[in-house]
């Protein structure tokens, strides 16, 4: 992803910045970016975008992302970014944000949310009502990287009012994300909150890549190829686990 790209974004989602340590800082202001606007016609389900999910095929052998669940959390023309969502730490979020009194007695866990600036913190926080600082991503659920947006969100609790805290994030340059995704690396589906906050982690990637493959297969998108052989050699596996 390019600096001013990163920039930009990271301007419009933190003010000031959650950081588990001293952030990489921006060398100079970036023009504010319409990063995701959204278009007059939604794109194909099978076609990136905004809120969906993109979960790694089996093909894919780089450790940073095998296995991985991504849900976008803004993508355009000029690039993406995203967060991991399967991969828990065990370090508790009281730990990483020991300023903050509010965690203390809070048992969150921080996610690791990709490779680029891990000194740097996104939440995903599911809301009835917009969180002050944060954007929205899909439906309930919204990305904030704000001080303040997460101390508000601690105050609330239940089932409808969630968050997750992730350290890095995964970030694609222009055209980079399409490519790999006609390369087969990534089968796509849509977002949804109980798979962000309430599905384990350890069951998260062999469950959706099932799901997405067979959707994918269906409906076709230039890797459906692919898919196919992904739904011959997980299915059994799958119907196993059942």
């Amino acid at each position: 992803m390019t600096a001013p790209l990163v920039c930009a974004l990271l301007s419009a989602l933190s003010a000031p910045m959650l950081s588990l340590d001293s952030m990489d800082r921006c060398s100079r202001p970036a023009d504010p970016i319409e990063f995701a606007a959204r278009r007059s016609q939604a794109p194909p389900p099978t076609r990136p975008a905004k809120g969906r999910l993109l979960v790694a095929q089996r093909s894919v052998n780089d450790p940073r992302f095998a296995e991985t669940v991504i849900l976008l959390v803004a993508y355009s023309d000029q690039g993406a970014m995203g967060l991991i969502i399967n991969r828990p730490t065990d370090v508790r979020l009281a730990s990483a944000l020991p300023k903050m009194k509010e965690l203390r007695d809070r048992p969150d866990h921080l996610f690791v949310g990709g490779p680029v600036s891990p000194s740097a913190m996104l939440l995903l926080i599911r809301s009835a009502t917009v969180p002050e600082g944060a954007q929205p991503v899909f439906g309930d659920v919204y990305v904030s990287g704000k001080l303040e947006t997460l101390r508000k969100a601690l105050g609330k609790s239940g089932k409808t009012h969630r968050l997750r805290a992730y350290a890095g994030y995964a970030g694609w340059g222009p055209g980079q994300l399409d490519r790999e995704i006609a390369r087969g690396d990534w089968a796509i589906g849509p977002g949804d909150a109980g798979t962000i906050f309430d599905m384990p982690s350890g069951d998260m990637w062999q469950k959706l890549i099932y799901r997405f493959s067979v959707e994918w297969a269906r409906k076709g998108a230039g890797g459906s190829v692919v898919a196919e052989r992904e739904i011959e050699s997980i299915e059994p596996g799958i119907r196993n686990a059942e």
